[in-house]
């Protein structure tokens, strides 16, 4: 009689479990918009009303006809999540603190959760929560999840930060049921992005790895979720064995528990989901190139089977018209505010090129044309209208953008801001500001062994007026044999106190002061101004580019590359300035650093 009635429960269980109907659920994500609104190509060349006519990816209006589409596949059952990074790249970000204009048109969109990247505290993290608080006002804002960052009680540089994590505006985790599926989402900034960013203190990172295993110890065993999602500004790479290794890799293999994993900050395309025992890792790349779609079916609180896909965000959508409208009146908003004060307004011409100017090639920074188009145009500015300079500096990794020739090969201030993207020097001047210390030969030699250093890709610096002689067999730190400024050799004897001046964005050299510690005591580089004494504050050796007016008239990388080109030749007669071909990747003089046996 037992064993029949085993044998019936036993039918019966399998019966029951049969008819149970699995939940769909899709996943739409994106990651690093670097608020490309107007899409990632030349301003002039897009033109989201009109399909099939112009080659720019992404943009605002685009996406928003795309998730509209694609929530009403799976209405109940669609999630859509950003890993961060979507502020700061293009001229929208700069008026963010006023406005919150994006995040609340990412609300309008449909984005429900986004987490915080480095790029959020590029303006520091009170102007993070301004930007936060602004968009609440005005249309509201995706929620935002943020596990691992702790504010400051005792400084008053991060409170208003504070507040939002007081007043739960952001969370440390959220639980959401979509389609009967309760499912647990905590955010980690990562290690790297961390580091990317120096403006966040005294904002502190709690370690990743601990927070994620807090996280699902939390959201299993006491909230008792059925997937866990991490929303994490961190990333991978390709192995170059077909798979994938970073800190989102580690991290997946340390924590258990975590079913999906939406990533950032590495701008890489993994184009399936990259499994790592029972985590799905996927990442879109950037700027709004592809809207990934993982479609899920769950039963009984398990994956059981899922779909992937990247879909292009390219001119075949048709824009959405509202939104495009409302981007339209904000650009003439910025273009008031932040151009015409210096004679620029956002679609007008300031250049063309009959070429791409690009920041990058496989080969790295160093072997492209960006980089010493760049260094000319804003050594040209500082000699013409900031006083000269004996060396300019340009960190490659401060180079955000391209120039692209696209359909007319018009440039425009937005195309060159996006170029130089980073920091604000006041008001109404975004940008890091250009600066210029002093230094002796001395102090030279060491700073160009320390360059040397990080003498590849990300870390690659840009000299003009300058060329330093090595030998590469030498020890690291005693590689640099000759320095040579202004094509003359110059004497690099601690004696010898003669003073060169150096000009490079307040960014860049902030770091030069650090250059004792970054080689462990062996390199000692005092920035000075030009009587000799130290500089405390970088900010006390700001460049004044108009010394009719009163006080420092500030200059940005950006603005000297638009004066440059607005002084080019117009060679084919048609009023617009055109880019020399001696800047094509075939022409340019790139060789900054010469070996010396």
């Amino acid at each position: 009689m037992k064993t029949f009635k085993l044998a019936l429960l036993s039918v019966l269980f399998f019966a029951f479990t049969g008819l149970v109907k699995a939940q769909h659920i899709t996943i739409l994500h994106t990651n690093d918009i670097h608020s490309r609104i107007t899409g990632d190509g030349p301003e002039k060349d897009y033109s989201p009303e009109i399909t099939n006519n112009d080659e720019v990816i992404g943009g605002f209006a685009r996406l928003a006809t795309l998730l509209k589409d694609e929530k009403a596949k799976n209405p109940n059952g669609t999630l859509v999540l950003d890993a961060g990074d979507f502020l700061m790249g293009t001229l929208f970000n700069v008026n963010e603190p006023y406005t919150g204009f994006q995040l609340a048109m990412m609300k309008k969109m449909g984005f429900q959760y986004t987490t915080i990247g480095n790029h959020e505290f590029d303006y520091g993290p009170n102007k993070l929560a301004d930007v936060i608080n602004e968009a609440k006002k005005h249309g509201g804002i995706p929620q935002i999840i943020s596990s691992n960052l702790v504010p400051d009680p005792n400084s008053p540089k991060d409170d208003k930060l504070a507040k939002l994590f007081e007043d739960k505006t952001i969370l440390p985790y959220e639980i959401i049921d979509v389609e009967g599926v309760k499912i647990g989402m905590f955010g980690i900034l990562g290690v790297d992005a961390a580091e990317d960013a120096p403006l966040k203190t005294p904002v502190q990172v709690e370690n990743q790895i601990k927070t994620a295993k807090a996280m699902v110890q939390l959201l299993r065993k006491e909230k008792h979720v059925d997937m866990v999602i991490m929303l994490s500004h961190s990333g991978e790479y390709p192995d170059g064995k077909g798979g994938f290794e970073g800190e989102d890799v580690k991290l997946a293999k340390k924590v258990k528990g975590i079913d999906i994993i939406i990533s950032g900050h590495t701008h890489v395309v993994v184009p399936q989901p990259y499994k790592v025992k029972n985590t799905l890792i996927v990442q879109t790349g950037a700027y709004l190139h592809y809207l990934g779609k993982l479609d899920l079916d769950v039963k009984n609180g398990k994956i059981a089977d899922f779909k992937y896909k990247l879909i292009p965000i390219d001119d075949k959508i048709m824009g959405n018209q509202e939104l495009t409208d409302e981007i339209n009146q904000y650009e003439k908003v910025i273009s008031k505010k932040y151009l015409q004060p210096y004679g620029l307004n956002w679609g007008e011409p300031v250049a063309e090129t009959s070429f791409n100017l690009m920041k990058r090639n496989k080969k790295g920074y160093q072997f492209t044309n960006l980089g010493p188009f760049i260094d000319h145009a804003i050594r040209t500015y500082v000699d013409e209208d900031g006083g000269g300079t004996d060396v300019t500096l340009l960190a490659s990794g401060t180079v955000r953008d391209n120039i692209l020739k696209g359909k007319t090969g018009v440039i425009t201030p937005p195309d060159v801001f996006r170029v130089m993207s980073l920091g604000m020097a006041n008001d109404t001047l975004p940008g890091y500001p250009l600066a210029r210390i002093y230094l002796t030969g001395h102090e030279l030699k060491g700073l160009m062994n320390v360059l040397l250093l990080s003498n590849t890709d990300d870390g690659y610096v840009f000299i003009s007026g300058m060329k330093a002689y090595y030998n590469p067999k030498k020890l690291m730190l005693t590689r640099i044999k000759r320095i040579d400024v202004d094509g003359k050799q110059i004497n690099t004897s601690k004696k010898d106190k003669k003073l060169y001046s150096v000009t490079a964005n307040t960014y860049l050299l902030s770091f030069i002061g650090r250059v004792k510690k970054l080689s462990h005591g062996l390199v000692n580089v005092v920035p000075k101004n030009k009587d000799g004494q130290p500089i405390k504050d970088i900010n006390n050796a700001l460049i004044d580019f108009d010394k009719n007016k009163p006080g420092i008239q500030e200059g940005s990388e950006w603005l000297g590359v638009i004066r440059y080109m607005q002084k080019l030749k117009d060679t084919n007669s048609n009023g617009i300035p055109d880019i020399p071909l001696k800047y094509k990747p075939d022409h340019s003089n790139r060789i900054v650093i010469t070996k010396k046996k």
